[in-house]
């Protein structure tokens, strides 16, 4: 106590609250209600802090004498007795704690029935209320309690645990007993029965913090249940394997302090408090429980620190607004409602009754080597998250909850069949039930059987039978060119040079086909070849190969030389021409053609069929109508910039992949011109498998040349290899592979042939690829430095591929993802990319549409704006549509006009800068004026401001109204009006107005003005030069229009005798009564809508 007290009168950051002074009492049973009165009849007592368990005598004295007491061990239920809820403050836990607890657990899993399982001894008044609390919660959100079994843990409970188990899987134990006998008893006795190894029970154990204290020390987060670790299993039927598996579907719950949280504070405290502990520490603050040493009760001190914190905090806040600290009902108002921040470092809450909300320890084991497996440690909290947020919630510890169910997830509720079975049928007679099964068995391991041997059959056959024969009558020849190679390409700029460009060729190119498609006459058409060097056949090449006259089928065929092209059931295809006289398929050659016609990928060409009629003997394919990789590359008008390159590269290692991964497991002879494009821009591997079949090649001619340019992609080892390309294995085959592709690589990204500027001829070259590494020498290969624009990703992947020895190549993945970032945020195929790069464009150019939009818009209401600040709003619209706005006479209308008498003397005295700023001052007054009335100004000279009303929109009798109003406005506007250079000045404003006819139209073109014409504009200016200053000179006829409306002060001002007009009758416009105009404007705007801009005053203007 001396240690908080010191605290708290060294503590800054109380500002008023200080020299705090505690008397010690005697608050044992008997002495407790006299020490409760001395306390409560102390005027200076602000509160009584250290109440009993059974404080209701005490809080009712306090109470009478509307003294503050707060405890940290009362369980008395302030909301249930009345008055005490406004001097009572409870710091220890409250009965409803295990109830909130307990729901999160229930609603978290979604269990709805479960057993209660608690003593049978008798409980506290504490305990009590705890179950009470956790029935009503249970009752009120529809929970099931299957079970209530009330049991004496020293009593043998096995037959209850059996039978509770037949009834019910979720288990609440609550155990306010010490040492927590029932609790252990339960969960270890399910252990036994292997109803907890099954995962199919889980138990949400509660064990009260005060009977218990000695197990669940606070003062640090490394406690743990030492009283339900393996050493307590001996009296049991379980091994610490069970232990383990048991404790994975239970969780322990305590209504103890959470663990301290690493702070300085609470740390200094504890070495304060061991220091000053005597040699006999008596309780509440001192355990002798644990290895029999008195040690401090870290959780009442806790609890002390807290409570003294608590109240100087409140009091100081209370003495902060002058509130009286010693009147209970005032002083309560501070106690309530508010957070406390503990020593330990953990935050809590007061709520509106002046009980601590509390929160619940959440206990489960640990497999992990910083804790013993078999212990339960602390590893989070239930608590509210904030003081008006009262849903609890859960904070994690250093360890955090995470449960380890045995069947990793939670257990249901109910069995899958109900706990009597009526979810199921009835059960089956096992022996009937074997027989069916094993019946079934045998039927289904037959069916498969079957099913496996037909299959075999049928596939059998099929390979007996030549399924992939195809007659050449079948097949419709055609003459063919190369579109690479014939037609210029120059305008397919690069995807980001030009879009458009490079679409329209594409577009033209579909365009070809479809004449193709639509043409009546098959020998007129063409269609695009592979792309590839052609060879000649063995009667030689035939100049316009397919359109000779008179030629025979046959002789047709045998013309052929490399490549042909035909139609085969609709479908374009490609011929490509195997140099043997004759075959025989064998078995094996009908396998390799067999797993040619399963691969079908979008990366390679598909195999349609072969011709085979001695001598010729064909491969039949899917026709690549862009022709070969290698075409496209030899063309110097074919631009080819990142994207090409990037997406090409993307589409052959797929392709590469797909035939590694494929029955066909290689490929063989990888090289530029067996890359072949389809009309997607989509590279797809050709001129693979067969290998046993084409193995035997011969070639009628033999061109050494040709031969050597063939070999420029093989790798050294396959060069070497004299049994040929059938006899190596697939694996072997694949890594050649990788070589070959190096060399495309090469040739793609370098675009100078496969060995670059080279000048030695290919069979030189092929001759040192062969034998300088067998030499001794440095491998011979391409020069990198045609690579040297690369990006150097492709640099590092080409050097490695085509390594000497094979076993050091990188795999197809090795080299996919060394190449990834040139194909990140790429399409499906290069057409995709162009389309997307062209939807991209189309964006932008809508977006910048928008934009210029947007920005026209708002130029062309400026401008509309500007027009009708120089023309009437309907003229403007008239001239804006294009129609002639012709001259209008009007019946009635009324004309006003002002000048200000002196204006020639200063106009003479003044510079004129000083003039100019004193009418735009003027005016600008003038103009947000008359924006109140149904007015029109027509024009200013010099010191003459002239308006109308009633035109060009007619109003009926108001104009009179309006202008005069307006008059009145501005005559009451000049009494304010400073003029900038001679302040000591006032504008001494002259007005005269008159109604009458008038004639107003658009004059000129250039600057056009609406002008009025007539005898009414020519009086209304008399009026203002016969006018007096400061007054509105009105006319007779005007006066008696605004007679008519009425409202308006007239004073008869007399005869005054005017130029060209002879003697008037003049009159003085002295004020009006805005009520009148209100309501006269109000009822006629639906009749006129011009006056809808008729603004109302609320002010009667007046003058004398």
């Amino acid at each position: 106590m001396e240690i908080a007290i010191n605290r708290l009168n060294a503590d800054k950051d109380l500002e008023v609250f200080h020299d705090l002074d505690v008397n010690y009492v005697d608050t044992s049973k008997t002495a407790g209600p006299r020490a409760a009165r001395t306390a409560a009849l102390n005027n200076a007592t602000v509160a009584a802090m250290g109440l009993m368990r059974d404080c209701y005598i005490q809080s009712t004295i306090l109470n009478i004498n509307l003294k503050i007491a707060v405890s940290d061990v009362c369980e008395m239920d302030l909301s249930s007795v009345k008055g005490f809820d406004q001097t009572s403050v409870l710091m220890n836990s409250q009965t409803n704690s295990l109830a909130k607890s307990v729901m999160y657990f229930l609603d978290k899993y979604q269990w709805k029935k479960v057993a209660l399982v608690s003593p049978s001894a008798v409980l506290t008044a504490f305990a009590a209320r705890v179950r009470s609390d956790l029935l009503d919660a249970l009752t009120a959100n529809k929970i099931d309690i299957l079970v209530d079994s009330r049991l004496d843990p020293m009593s043998d409970i096995t037959e209850k645990v059996k039978e509770d188990a037949e009834k019910a899987r979720i288990f609440i134990i609550c155990d306010w007993s010490s040492n927590a006998n029932l609790l252990r008893n339960y969960i270890f006795k399910l252990g036994e029965m292997n109803k907890m190894q099954s995962g199919e029970y889980f138990v949400l154990g509660y064990i009260s913090y005060d009977t218990n204290y000695q197990w669940l020390e606070a003062s640090s987060g490394d406690q743990r249940l030492v009283h339900l670790g393996a050493s307590d299993i001996n009296d049991y039927n379980l091994t610490e394997n069970d232990l383990h598996e048991v404790y994975k579907n239970v969780v322990i719950l305590s209504d103890g302090p959470p663990p301290a949280e690493p702070n300085s504070t609470w740390e200094d405290i504890k070495t304060q408090v061991l220091k000053k502990k005597p040699a006999k520490m008596c309780p509440p603050y001192c355990n002798t429980t644990i290895s029999e040493k008195i040690t401090p009760r870290w959780d009442r001190i806790k609890l002390l620190f807290d409570s003294i914190q608590y109240l100087a905090d409140a009091t100081n806040d209370a003495l902060n607004i002058g509130a009286n600290i010693y009147q209970s009902d005032i002083f309560y108002e501070h106690l309530i409602s508010r957070k406390v921040d503990s020593v330990t470092g953990v935050t809590e809450y007061i709520d509106g009754y002046g009980a601590i909300v509390g929160s619940m320890q959440i206990y489960y084991h640990f497999s992990s080597s910083s804790h013993n497996s078999y212990s339960l440690f602390p590893c989070a909290r239930l608590a509210q998250s904030s003081l008006l947020n009262t849903v609890w919630s859960l904070t994690d510890y250093s360890e955090g909850l995470s449960i380890d169910f045995v069947n990793k997830s939670a257990p249901k509720d109910t069995p899958v069949c109900g706990f009597y079975g009526e979810n199921c049928g009835p059960p089956a007679n096992n022996t009937f039930i074997i027989v069916i099964s094993v019946g079934v068995a045998v039927l289904i391991g037959l069916a498969i059987a079957a099913a496996f041997l037909y299959k075999r059959y049928r596939y059998e056959r099929r390979l007996h039978s030549l399924f992939f024969m195809i007659d050449r009558n079948q097949i419709i020849l055609k003459k063919h060119t190369n579109l690479m190679s014939q037609q210029s390409l120059r305008s397919m700029a690069s995807i980001h040079g030009s879009v458009v460009a490079a679409s329209q060729t594409l577009r033209d190119s579909h365009f070809f086909i479809e004449d193709y498609n639509n043409a009546s006459s098959i020998n007129a058409s063409s269609i695009f070849n592979t792309g590839s060097t052609a060879r000649a056949g063995p009667f030689g090449p035939i100049p316009g190969f397919g359109g000779v006259t008179g030629a025979s089928e046959d002789e047709k065929w045998h013309q052929i030389p490399d490549f042909g092209v035909g139609l085969y059931e609709g479908r374009t295809v490609a011929l490509k021409r195997i140099y043997r006289s004759d075959v025989e398929f064998t078995r094996s050659n009908r396998l390799e053609i067999a797993k040619l016609q399963e691969s079908v990928n979008s990366n390679v060409i598909e195999f349609v069929g072969m011709v085979v009629q001695s001598p010729d003997v064909f491969v039949v394919y899917e026709l690549a109508q862009r022709g070969s990789l290698k075409d496209i590359l030899d063309n110097d008008d074919m631009p080819l910039d990142d994207v090409f390159r990037s997406q090409m590269t993307k589409d052959i290692i797929a392709g590469l992949e797909y035939l590694h991964s494929s029955p066909v497991g290689c490929h063989g002879r990888l090289k530029s011109t067996n890359c072949l494009i389809d009309a997607r821009w989509m590279v797809r591997l050709s001129s693979f498998g067969l290998r046993e079949l084409r193995g035997e090649e011969t070639w009628q001619q033999e061109d050494d040349v040709q031969e050597g340019k063939d070999q420029l992609w093989t790798s050294p080892e396959l060069l070497r290899w004299s049994t040929g390309l059938s006899q190596c294995g697939v694996l072997l085959v694949q890594k050649s592979d990788v070589y070959s592709l190096a060399i495309v690589l090469y040739e793609l990204f370098g675009r100078l042939g496969p060995w670059g500027d080279e000048p030695m001829e290919p069979r030189e070259i092929v001759s040192l690829v062969k034998r300088e590494a067998l030499a001794g020498k440095k491998p011979f290969r391409p020069d990198m430095a045609v690579l040297k624009e690369s990006p150097r990703i492709v640099q590092e992947t080409v050097v490695a591929a085509w390594t000497e020895d094979p076993l050091n190549r990188p795999s197809l993945h090795q080299i996919k993802r060394k190449l990834k970032p040139l194909t990140i945020g790429l399409k499906r195929t290069i057409m995709d990319n162009m389309v997307s790069m062209i939807e991209k464009y189309t964006d932008k150019l809508e977006k910048d549409i928008a934009e210029r939009n947007e920005e026209l818009e708002a130029e062309k209401a400026k401008s509309e704006a500007l027009l009708k600040m120089m023309l009437p709003e309907v003229v403007a619209d008239s001239l804006k549509l294009g129609s002639n706005v012709s001259a209008e006479s009007f019946e009635n209308c009324t004309v006003f006009f002002s000048d200000c008498p002196g204006f020639v003397e200063m106009s003479a005295t003044s510079k004129p800068i000083d003039i100019v700023q004193f009418l735009n001052d003027l005016y600008t007054v003038f103009d947000r004026i008359i924006d109140q009335f149904d007015v029109y100004k027509v024009e200013t000279i010099a010191d003459a401001y002239m308006v109308a009303s009633g035109l060009p929109v007619p109003n009926g009798n108001h104009h009179a109204g309006e202008i005069a109003s307006l008059g009145l406005a501005l005559l009451k506007a000049v009494e304010s009006f400073k003029i900038r250079h001679l302040p000591n000045e006032k504008v001494r404003l002259r007005i005269g107005m008159n109604s009458g006819p008038c004639v107003a139209g658009v004059v000129g073109l250039k600057m056009p003005r609406y002008c009025l014409f007539g005898d009414t504009v020519n009086t209304a200016s008399r009026m203002e030069s016969n006018g007096i200053p400061l007054r509105i000179n009105c006319s007779g006829t005007a006066k008696e229009i605004l007679d008519q409306l009425g409202g308006y002060e007239i004073e008869e001002r007399g005869i005054v005798e005017m130029k060209g007009k002879g003697k008037q009758m003049t009159y003085f416009v002295r004020g009006e009564n805005s009520d009148m105009r209100r309501e006269r404007i109000i009822r006629e705007r639906v009749k006129f809508a011009s006056l809808k801009k008729a603004q109302i005053q609320e002010k009667t203007y007046e003058f004398s």
